[in-house]
């Protein structure tokens, strides 16, 4: 496999990728709402000749593009969706929002989507060049950000037939994520009760806020007596209303319940069910549980994660100028007290001894100019992504590149204020050649396809995927 006929095809269509990713980064559109930056990407692939299939798990922003045919089916997970309450001017070293309260792109979606867009075809001009047949399909997911898009596809069988999926996400690091995530459920709960004036006629009413203050209380001591991995957060949504001398007859708490695993999470979440029901009865409402969505763990692919690897290595760390080592320099003097501690912090959770020969070549540098060496990392990150539910179907991999400077807060202004940076720019073209050339070696070498994929049916003996989302519910219409 020659590396630089995938490499220079990137580079020298790397204008158009940045002018795409740009262009994504300005709508900067919500879950589900991403039809301006789907189609910017569906177009783009259905224009160099993939076959284009939108709409797809009944969501209007979602999409497959595929080209070739026969096996290996190799797929690129592509994401386009922004964050709300993160508009922000591109390029500056301050808060300074386009629309105040508006979405912006702090997590780097722009980028994602468009670097697995740019790998998807150059590994099809690959393929075409050398007769090699086999399928490249780029999945266009939308709504990671709170939807789990890919849960949807995941449901619907669109993994089924393909032979891994590739895919990133934009990071201040170069790493392979060979970590776990952690799993979630989120629920709702509403209570119904009966308004009536608080002092004369008290007796007379039933306090659903009460029933929503009697479940957290439970809740919080239930905290106490579920695995350490386990993770309990509410938020009251509705309290009833303002006026005090009111019972109020309606309120509603939803609940994100973490944990190592899915059913881990479902369970504990199953508890706080019963707790509902409980304070359902102390308190004379009616209660409504729905369990809303969630989240899986990951089924790691160490062959494919170990392929990933050996690409990263051959492609490099991501370059930088003078300028970028300026500019990230200003920006991080914006970012919270002690940002580079907590990074350090991070990297001994996860990395344990091997932390300590990291963190003395990155320390005092603004960028990270160094790969993370590859080893199987046994703590989950404190993160979830519906990435992990696609890893149940076919051998997924994960990885980073340094788009932004060191330690840039995630979901962070500063994060969407360097997006259209060379740096980030150049994060973005790097992941694009290591995910084609994983893809390349897996079309030219089908021992490695084997080996990945008995890795995989082993992983999955005994285990079944429960689905976050149920049979009957649908994606939210915009």
């Amino acid at each position: 496999m020659e590396i630089q006929d995938i490499t220079n095809f990137i580079d020298e269509n790397k204008a158009q990728y940045i002018q795409i990713a740009d262009r994504i980064w300005e709508y900067a559109e919500l879950a589900f709402r991403e039809h301006q930056s789907s189609k910017a990407l569906s177009k783009t692939l259905e224009e160099v000749g993939f076959k284009v299939t939108r709409g797809v798990s009944d969501m209007d922003t979602a999409f497959v593009a595929e080209t070739g045919r026969g096996k290996p089916v190799i797929a690129f997970l592509g994401e386009y969706d922004a964050l709300p309450g993160l508009s922000q001017e591109a390029n500056v070293t301050t808060y300074s929002p386009i629309v105040k309260g508006g979405p912006g792109h702090g997590c780097g979606h722009h980028i994602l989507g468009t670097s697995a867009m740019a790998a998807a075809i150059a590994l099809k001009n690959y393929i075409e060049n050398n007769n090699l047949s086999g399928t490249i399909r780029y999945y266009g997911c939308p709504a990671e950000e709170g939807g789990a898009g890919k849960i949807y596809m995941a449901r619907d069988g669109l993994f089924n037939d393909t032979e891994c999926a590739i895919t990133w996400h934009p990071a201040d690091d170069n790493n392979i994520w060979s970590m776990n995530f952690m799993a979630i459920q989120d629920m709702r709960i509403h209570f119904t009760g009966i308004a009536s004036h608080s002092a004369s006629q008290g007796h007379l009413g039933r306090n659903a806020l009460s029933a929503v203050e009697l479940t957290n209380i439970a809740s919080n001591y239930l905290r106490g007596h579920v695995q350490r991995d386990v993770c309990i957060n509410y938020a009251v949504t509705d309290a009833g209303g303002t006026a005090p001398n009111v019972i109020q007859a309606n309120a509603e708490v939803v609940y994100c319940v973490r944990a190592a695993t899915y059913k881990r999470a479902k369970e504990t979440a199953e508890r706080i069910k019963e707790i509902a029901q409980g304070a359902a009865m102390m308190t004379g409402t009616k209660v409504e549980v729905e369990f809303t969505g969630g989240l899986s763990e990951l089924v790691p692919n160490r062959t494919l994660e170990r392929i990933a690897y050996d690409k990263f290595l051959k492609i490099g760390p991501v370059s930088y100028t003078q300028d970028d080592v300026e500019f990230c320099k200003k920006i991080h003097a914006a970012f919270p007290e002690n940002a580079e501690e907590s990074t350090f912090d991070t990297l001994r959770y996860l990395y344990g001894p091997i932390a300590e020969e990291i963190i003395p070549k990155i320390k005092g540098k603004y960028i990270n100019d160094i790969i993370y060496p590859y080893t199987e990392i046994p703590h989950p990150k404190y993160g979830s992504t519906d990435v992990c539910d696609v890893s149940w179907f076919t051998p997924t991999v994960q990885f980073t590149t340094a788009c932004y400077a060191k330690d840039t807060p995630g979901h962070s202004w500063q994060e969407v204020a360097q997006g259209k940076r060379s740096l980030c720019h150049n994060g973005m073209l790097t992941a694009a050649k290591i995910m084609a050339l994983t893809g390349a070696e897996l079309f030219t070498n089908p021992e490695a396809v084997a080996k990945m994929r008995a890795e995989f049916e082993k992983a999955m003996e005994g285990r079944n995927y429960l689905c976050p989302i149920a049979p009957y519910q649908k994606p939210p219409k915009y």
